[in-house]
């Protein structure tokens, strides 16, 4: 038990220091180098480094119960500045993967239509010039403007970001395919999942709510950026790779959740003591769907 106490703590203490400590301190510097220099001398390494000296120079800092009392400061803020950046990103990934505004979701529903039935035209036509010289320019037109609707939603958009549609396709496809409510679905497909795939949808879990996390981080720095101009830059670029690396997460984790259906569907069915010789169908897919809703 000693050894797993102490193993236990080794890797909390590590997560600390990656997820917290470390972008805490970072965000702590560039406010503290911002508040000394101002957006005029913003470039002036010298200053800092003066006004470093003269602060190391103080005689209170050459007592050592002076300097712990600092750094336990200094921990301690980094620490509630981490907890505060990781409640901020939950409200980020919250509004990643909302339903409102609906406007702006409407607007996205409107590009999609448009988009869908230009598909939809496209391949009457690519069906009447079939056995034509243009058959192949058209089914070329046609797989065109498919890729073009799917790069706004693989689903009638409902969310104002595509983000939210991305992930919220993935219960829509299933419905589609199989007639299986994944809401109700998911805690027990969860249960059948094997070790290792359940791993690899948490750790595509987990990327994603870093990315929402590492927004919180540039919205830190747009906000040193009042008094110093060069960490808005820093921001607007964090801002930037925060939202690719979340675009990237979220379809890792879309993709994996929607496989493990596929792939573990005929588990859940033969586990709740449906029957399902072969693929998952609607049908199967249905009274699973009835089961588990329980008349609600």
């Amino acid at each position: 038990m000693t050894g797993f106490l102490t193993a236990l703590s080794g890797k909390l203490a590590e997560r600390w220091l990656t997820l917290l400590l470390g972008p805490s301190v970072l965000l702590m510097s560039a406010t503290a180098a911002g508040a000394t220099l101002g957006h005029r001398r913003w470039y002036d390494t010298g200053l800092l480094l003066d006004r470093l000296d003269r602060l190391s120079a103080q005689p209170a800092l050459r007592n050592t119960g002076t300097l712990v009392l600092v750094l336990a400061g200094l921990l301690a803020v980094s620490a509630g500045l981490g907890l505060a950046v990781s409640a901020l990103g939950a409200v980020v990934e919250r509004a990643w993967l909302a339903t409102r505004p609906r406007r702006l979701a409407a607007r996205r529903r409107r590009r999609w239509d448009t988009a869908q039935q230009r598909f939809e035209h496209a391949l009457v036509a690519a069906a009447r010039a079939e056995h034509t010289p243009e058959a192949e320019a058209t089914a070329a037109r046609a797989r065109e403007l498919n890729a073009r609707r799917n790069r706004i939603s693989l689903a009638p958009p409902t969310r104002p970001f595509w983000l939210g549609d991305r992930i919220a396709a993935v219960d829509t496809r299933v419905w589609a395919a199989y007639r299986l409510d994944l809401t109700s679905a998911w805690p027990r497909l969860w249960l059948t999942l094997p070790e290792d795939v359940r791993a690899e949808i948490g750790a595509a879990r987990g990327r994603l709510a870093a990315a929402s996390r590492l927004v919180a981080w540039a919205l830190g720095y747009l906000a040193v950026g009042v008094v110093w101009w060069p960490a808005v830059i820093v921001g607007v670029v964090t801002a930037v790779t925060a939202w690719w690396r979340a675009r990237a997460a979220g379809v890792a984790f879309a993709e994996l959740a929607e496989s493990a259906v596929d792939l573990h569907g005929r588990g859940l069915a033969e586990g709740l003591g449906i029957p399902c010789a072969g693929p998952l169908t609607e049908d199967v897919g249905a009274e699973i769907t009835t089961l588990l809703r329980k008349r609600t």
